[in-house]
């Protein structure tokens, strides 16, 4: 009897065990059927407006001094700007996982050379009297670096430690919205109240047909305090004959083009919460948003990518590789980059974390 007990009892477990692995691999295969598929057919298609820049961009990566040092690591510090974020954005797109940190901070690393090189060029490619142009390249340079300050605060802003660096980055992002705006209120003013010169209503396709000295304007450089101190108030002492020589006149392509970029370094304003909230701020939002936060560290890193190659558009522009029309077409595309990125992720998960209410987070506990 107590071996058939033994025996019974034996079967019983046996059969209870087998029954608890079958259901146990059925919710297996059920819960891996309910998780979505990568939609790779819709990441390409929001892919487009990077391939169009890789496309335009670096054919054109020539220009410049092969000699100049400064201008050699600004070159191919830009490059890798172009490439590496957007490895870094796929990784974590289907991986829903951070890259390795030595691959950030090497992204980061060459965004912050790339914006640190190309201010120092500025007073060696643009004559003093060109105000506009000069403000537009330090639009670039500082705007850059407010984004690469958003994209740090939103990696490493949720340690304590960290706090009175990520205040100081976040005062930096401001600084680099002020001088987009700045930029942007210039060019519309001038716009409607300026002389309605040829340039100004060319849309851009044509070169300026004078020159400095046939307008009597003086070819001098300016320094770096000049660049990015003065001329945030600085007028042209005759704004006219300025106006006939400089790529950057204040037409509809140029108002259009600073506009948006100012209208996109709006995102720094996110940086206002955590000078408010501090660390406490961004584990809020880790925790309300974490999919939102973990993207969005290679998001703002990606806005930089967009930011510098608007500025390298510009670049073409006073080469004159490109016309001023074409310049602002492609810098519009290279601001889709980040744009899309925001929308594929909301494809994907805005059922789950709302992008607005990340956006206009205002708690700073729960």
């Amino acid at each position: 009897n107590d071996s058939s007990l033994n025996s019974f009892q034996t079967e019983a477990c046996y059969e209870s065990n087998h029954s608890n692995m079958s259901n146990k691999l059925v919710y297996e295969i059920e819960d891996e059927s309910s998780i979505p598929s990568f939609p790779w057919i819709v990441f390409f298609i929001f892919l487009i407006p990077y391939m169009i820049t890789l496309i335009f961009a670096l054919p054109r990566t020539y220009i410049g001094s092969k000699t100049y040092i400064i201008s050699i690591i600004h070159r191919w510090s830009g490059i890798n700007t172009l490439l590496i974020p957007l490895g870094l954005i796929i990784y974590q797109t289907i991986y829903q996982k951070h890259p390795h940190i030595l691959f950030y901070f090497f992204g980061i690393l060459c965004v912050i050379i790339n914006c640190i090189y190309g201010g120092l060029l500025i007073p060696k490619r643009i004559h003093a009297f060109d105000i506009p142009t000069i403000r537009a390249f330090v639009v670039g340079v500082t705007l850059g670096l407010s984004f690469v300050c958003l994209s740090i605060n939103f990696q490493f802003g949720h340690l304590p430690q960290f706090e009175i660096y990520g205040k100081i980055f976040a005062i930096l992002s401001l600084i680099g919205l002020f001088y987009a705006i700045n930029d942007s209120v210039q060019h519309i003013y001038r716009f409607i109240t300026g002389p309605k010169l040829k340039s100004q209503i060319d849309l851009g396709f044509f070169f300026p047909q004078k020159t400095a000295k046939e307008v009597g304007l003086n070819y001098r450089y300016p320094s770096l305090y000049e660049c990015f101190i003065k001329c945030i108030y600085k007028q042209p002492t005759d704004y006219k004959s300025m106006s006939l020589v400089t790529v950057t006149p204040s037409n509809f392509p140029v108002v259009y083009t600073v506009t948006l970029t100012a209208l996109f370094g709006l995102a720094n304003l996110m940086q206002i919460h955590y000078l408010f909230c501090g660390h406490q701020g961004m584990i809020l939002r880790n925790k309300i948003f974490p999919k939102i936060t973990q993207m969005s560290v290679y998001g703002w890193l990606l806005a930089a990518t967009a930011n510098n190659f608007g500025t390298f558009a510009g670049t073409l522009v006073v080469k004159r590789v490109v016309c001023t029309f074409w310049g602002a077409f492609f810098n519009a595309i290279g601001l889709l980059i980040p744009l899309f990125n925001i929308l594929f992720f909301m494809y994907r998960f805005n059922h789950q974390e709302n992008m607005i209410q990340s956006t206009f987070l205002a708690q700073c506990t729960m």
